[in-house]
């Protein structure tokens, strides 16, 4: 299957190839701005974070296709997927799907074509910074195989309250409030809960059929480079300390077999992708190990939304450590979350260390 997305940004092995990062940005930047910028950030060791990997180590940065943005008025940005609202990410949140599937399917494949060159699954990480880490957190998890680790940065989970619907779970009581599911269907194929409210189905028809047109085209175009620097989530904040924050105690549904199945074949049926029989018993792509990191002060992805993350994938019974920054904002932490990531992957991935 192809897909219309540019060429990734990619810094090649300088010995013999090894292992491979894939790692995605954030919504309005793309993939040069982000690797170079995260590949030259030291440690506190004085190091950089390129120099922290094996000189065998391949960095893939992919770049999203531009897509028109509902909430910057249909302009084109680079994003992995149109969302409506953050601070609340249930409304209208059927508009995610099919970028989702897209890009689900270009990370897939950028792995496989890693694995087809020889490199070990094991040795590959995948992760991501904001949208970049809601988008292949969902792509890991409907990955039939298990990457060496993943790196979520100030991120959050697509769907993540089906998710803890279907373990048998409530919805983390943090101040994002809840949604009618009457008002939606969560997917753009008829497949979820309730059905779209008559006036939102034909608007939201109505974008997508104005999607096809030309008209005006190029001026967009231009005008979307302009107002990337407005939605560009890579920007640096300030702030100091850091925190890590215990673990909590995963649920009992975490544990039934068939509940696990049920939330990643929810994630699989919301983009079209085949159904896990419900008699596997290996589900490799739960095995990875996870980082998350989030600033406690994060004002474009509330903390709350990375919360939810991790005690979703710990009610998948995951290995996730976590992350807090105090007085940190929405990027990674320089040194702090570097130092993390570097010590949470050599920890992970044995030949790194």
């Amino acid at each position: 299957m192809k897909h219309d997305y540019p060429e990734p940004f990619v810094v090649d092995a300088s010995s013999s190839h090894t292992h491979t990062c894939i790692l995605l940005h954030g919504r309005g930047s793309n993939g040069p701005k982000f690797g170079e910028a995260l590949l030259s950030s030291q440690t506190s060791n004085n190091i950089t974070f390129k120099s922290a990997f094996p000189p065998g180590t391949k960095f893939i940065f992919p770049t999203a296709k531009k897509r028109r943005s509902i909430i910057f008025k249909r302009i084109p940005i680079n994003q992995w997927f149109d969302n409506y609202s953050l601070d609340n990410p249930g409304i209208r949140e059927h508009l995610q799907v099919d970028g989702l599937r897209e890009t689900t399917e270009v990370i897939h494949q950028i792995i496989r074509d890693e694995v087809s060159g020889g490199i070990d699954l094991g040795n590959i990480v995948l992760g991501g910074l904001s949208q970049g880490c809601a988008a292949s957190v969902y792509a890991l998890l409907t990955f039939e195989g298990r990457v060496g680790a993943y790196v979520g940065m100030s991120g959050w989970f697509p769907f993540v309250k089906y998710v803890n619907e279907s373990l048998g779970g409530e919805e983390e009581k943090s101040g994002v409030e809840q949604v009618d599911e009457g008002v939606f269907n969560i997917n753009t194929h008829g497949v979820g809960i309730g059905g779209f409210d008559n006036a939102e189905q034909e608007e939201d028809n109505q974008e997508l059929e104005d999607e096809d047109e030309d008209e005006d085209e190029e001026e967009e175009e231009e005008d979307s480079d302009e107002e990337d620097d407005e939605t560009d989530d890579d920007e640096v904040p300030t702030g100091n300390n850091h925190t890590e924050i215990p673990k909590p105690t995963t649920t009992t549904s975490s544990n039934n077999p068939l509940k696990v199945i049920e939330a990643l074949n929810f994630l699989r049926e919301n983009i079209d992708f085949p159904l896990l029989d419900s008699t596997v018993e290996n589900l490799p792509c739960l095995k990875t190990p996870v980082f998350l990191g989030h600033g406690e002060e994060d004002e474009k992805v509330n903390v709350s939304l990375g919360r939810q993350t991790r005690d979703a994938l710990l009610g998948l019974s995951m290995d996730v450590t976590w992350k807090l920054y105090a007085d940190f904002g929405h990027w990674y932490k320089v040194p702090d979350e570097i130092d993390d990531i570097v010590a949470f992957l050599q920890k992970n991935i044995d030949s790194l260390s």
